[in-house]
Formats: structure tokens, sequence, C-alpha cells
């Protein structure tokens, strides 16, 4: 059995690594590293593209002469986008491969950015923001499967959690930049120049990242023992059924369409993901998902910077730069939670599973979910802090608060679906966030509307409670998780043979 190097030379690598020097597991270091860091700047971008104009909603509905809650929909049009060619991305990455799908995507947000800058009016806005939405799709769930194909199981926690950081300060310093470049210039300036650092990774992604699908054969555990349980046992691989071809070339791995990767036909992928709705897993983490989004206002997609806006117009009277200012509280956030929990996750679950007489449970990653309660006191807080004059440093120290709850939390239930659903964990978050975006795309026709007319104080206390109540969905998943999936694991195993 092949084991980790250095400090992880105890830990028996899971999934095990073929003899192939082409398996992305065989990479080298730096080869790794450059994919996942060029697809993080990549992802930082896509976060970015979102917010970035929620500090100008006020300022753009009296310059259109149109409600904030339009100008916030004809923006927000970038996630009918995002979650309508979600369930097609994975589609053609498990066809095609991923490269190819990320350079398509990062082109698309390239080009869609130039038309959204030359935009004369609403509807086009609106256009462009919706193929925005198609380009930003792949960096928004493929990431994770590419994680899952290029590096271990102990490895994975600290990426997930690097890639949902990256993710958030662009959420964060997106619509800080944006809004002096609104208040100073105006709100196409922003667009112009979102398209350097997209054309610098069009460049970067051409020449970064290669190919990682790769097929590889495991042994099939005939235990009788639960499929998800990582045994030394189970996680063997066949290595003598693989064929060790010579390594591949740097520039034949250049290429831009390698072939398929499937015999299974487009119309039979689309259709693979569904039925893993059944699965116990899969739905927890669509319903954690889309309470998140709805009643949490994640910064994920852009909705508490929609928010945010007037909230702050309400309560503190700010400008568009000030409003913009208010996300510095985001990016301490983000940063404690990578800084504490990027190592904590993998550090962890090596840990724990050191005493679970060396077996790791994907349960192991829902343990770091309890960080949704800090999430939890940030918005209550913010809602006390409202009847108590609360200062505006205080408002931004829950936002804070609130970020980094979504990073560690956030990162945890991706692991977690990686670790339990493997290969099929690219088509399984690309429906759950297809879900996600279209429950926020309605909000967003009817968000700032709410917050005006029910307050800022009962606005918070439902998101606070509503957060409560996605922890507290997360308790029974530790405890039986391991139970349920034993029990639809012979169903599920069977279901996607239905589509192949």
């Amino acid at each position: 059995l092949k084991r980790g190097t250095g400090r992880f030379s105890h830990i028996v690598l899971i999934p095990q690594p073929s003899d192939d020097p082409n398996d992305p597991l065989n990479w080298p270091r730096w080869k790794k590293e450059a994919c996942f860091w060029t697809l993080a700047f990549a992802a930082t971008l896509d976060g970015a593209l979102s917010p970035m104009v929620g500090p100008g909603y006020v300022l753009l509905s009296n310059q259109f002469g149109v409600s904030v809650d339009e100008v916030a929909s004809s923006f927000g049009a970038i996630l009918l986008g995002l979650g309508c060619f979600m369930l097609f991305q994975n589609t053609l990455a498990t066809k095609y491969g991923h490269r190819i799908v990320y350079l398509a995507s990062v082109t698309l947000m390239f080009v869609s950015c130039i038309w959204s800058a030359v935009s004369p009016n609403i509807p086009s806005i609106k256009a462009s923001r919706v193929f925005q939405g198609f380009g930003m799709s792949a960096l928004q769930s493929l990431v994770a499967s590419t994680i899952e194909q290029i590096y271990c199981v102990h490895e994975r926690g600290s990426r997930s959690v690097i890639w949902s950081f990256c993710i958030m300060a662009g959420i964060t310093l997106g619509p800080l930049l944006y809004s002096y470049v609104i208040q100073n210039l105006s709100w196409q300036m922003g667009f112009w120049f979102v398209t350097i650092p997209l054309g610098l990774s069009i460049f970067l992604v051409f020449f970064l990242v290669p190919e990682t699908t790769y097929t590889r054969i495991t042994a099939t555990s005939t235990t009788g023992k639960s499929a998800d349980k990582q045994s030394i046992e189970d996680s063997k691989s066949a290595t003598s059924e693989n064929v060790v071809s010579q390594s591949k070339s740097y520039l034949s791995q250049l290429k831009i369409y390698s072939g398929t990767y499937t015999d299974v036909s487009i119309f039979k992928l689309f259709f693979r993901p569904f039925p893993f709705l059944l699965s116990p897993v899969v739905f927890w983490l669509s319903k954690w998902l889309q309470t998140r989004i709805l009643f949490v206002l994640m910064q994920h997609e852009g909705l508490m910077p929609l928010c945010s806006s007037t909230i702050f117009t309400i309560e503190y009277n700010f400008n568009a730069t000030q409003i913009g200012l208010t996300n510095l509280g985001g990016i301490v956030g983000i940063v404690l939670a990578t800084a504490i929990t990027g190592p904590l996750t993998d550090w962890g679950t090596v840990w724990l599973s050191k005493r679970n007489k060396g077996i790791y449970e994907p349960e192991f990653r829902i343990i770091f979910m309890l960080s949704m309660l800090v999430g939890v006191f940030g918005y209550i807080g913010w809602a006390v802090g409202t009847t108590q004059q609360m200062p505006w440093i205080g408002a931004v120290s829950c936002i804070a608060m609130a970020n980094f709850s979504i990073v560690v939390s956030g990162s945890a239930a991706v692991t977690y679906l990686l670790d339990t659903h493997k290969e099929n964990a690219l088509h399984i978050l690309a429906l759950s966030n297809f879900g996600k975006n279209m429950v926020l795309y309605g909000f967003t026709f009817f968000a700032n509307g709410m917050i005006e007319s029910r307050g800022v104080r009962v606005s918070l206390l439902i998101l606070g409670s509503c957060q409560a109540a996605c922890w507290l969905a997360s308790v029974p998943m530790y405890i039986f998780g391991k139970r349920v999936r034993s029990f639809v694991s012979p169903f599920l195993a069977k279901m996607p043979l239905l589509f192949c």
C-alpha cells in the first residue's frame, strides 16, 4: 500500500494512486499546486463578478429611474445563468474533460464583462449577466471535483477551505473596489477593470491547468461492510490492472480537446444526478445550501452585498464608497477562517481517525459545522445592536462573524460530499447548486423590499434563527450519517446504472 510522504508518511493514501505517471495523484507537487492556485485565482474573480455592483444599487436605481429591487434583479440575472448552466457544465466535464470547460468558462466571463461594460440599458445588462453566469458555473462547483481528482483524502480539507476563501475574498473585495469606481468614475468602468485579470486567467488556465480526468481502476470491497467506510482493505487499488504508460509531454497536455472520457450519451449524463436526490447526504446538503442562501444572506452569491446596501443606507446613511468599505469586516472573517481551519480540518480528521482505530469516517467533517453558531451570534448581535444604537463597527464585526461561519461550514459540507460520493460528487454538487441559485435568483426580486417593510432587526433575527436551524440539522446527520449511508448505498449504487 502506498503511503504519504514527510509528516504524512504514516497515512495510507486514499484513494490509492496507480503506477501510471499520468495519474493526477502522481503528479509532482509543483504541478498540482500550479493547477490548484490557478483555479483559485480564477475563482476569486468568479466570486467578485456576482456581488460587485451591490454597493451601487441605490445609486443606480436613481440613475435608471427604477426601484432598487429591479436593479438588483437585473444584475442578479447572473444567478439565472449560473444556476441553469450548472447542470450542463458537469455533463460536459464528464464527457469531454475538465480542461475544455475551464477554458470556455474564463473566456466567456471575459467576453461577457466587455458586453456589460458597453451595455446601454437594463435589458442588455440583464442579458450580459446571464452569460456571465454561464461562465461562472464551472469555478463554483467543478473545482471541488478537481480537488477530488488530484488530492488524497487527507489533503482535501485545507484545499476546500482555500477554495472557499478565494471565492469569499472575491465577494468581499469586489464590492469594496467597485464602490470607489462607481462613486468616482462610472459603473461601466468596473467591468472594464475586471477584464484585465480575467484575460490573465485565460492565459494561466491554458498553460497551467492540464486535464485532470483520469480513469482509475480500484478494487471493490466484498466484505459486506459500509461501502463508504474508508478502511485500508477497501481503499486498495488494483494497480496490476492499470496499464503503465510513459508520461505525457508538456506540449501534448496543452491540447484543448482530448477526446471523450465516457461512452455514455450527453442525454443520459445530464439525468444521472437526479437519482442521488434520494440520498440523505444529498438531501441534507441541498437543504443546507438553500436555507443558508435564502435566509442567511450568504455572501457566496452576492445576497449580503445586495441587502447590506439597503441596511447600511437605512441605518447609517452610508454612500456607495462607505458601503463598500464595510466589506473589510468580511475580509477579516474569511482570513481568520482560512488561517485557523485550513490546517485544522485535515489535521483534525487525521487525529480523529487515529482515535477511531485508524479508520476514517466522512462524518468527521461535520464536526466543523459547529462554526455556524458563530454566524448565529453574528446575526443576533447585529439585530440586537440595531435597537441599541450600535456603532457601524459593531455591524461590520457581525459581518466578519457571518463570513467566518460561511467559509468553515461551506468547506466542511463540500468535503463531506466529496468523501461520501466520490466520483459522483460533481453531479450532486451541480444539482444542489442549481436549486440554490434558482432560489436565490427569485429572492433578488424582493429581498431589499422585505428589509424595508419588516425592518432590519426583524429580518436579521429571522436570519439568525434559520442559521441555527441549519446547524441543528447537522447534528442528526453526524449521529446517523453512517447508518443511513450504509442502508441506502446498495440502492444508490444501482440507480446511476439506469442512465449508463
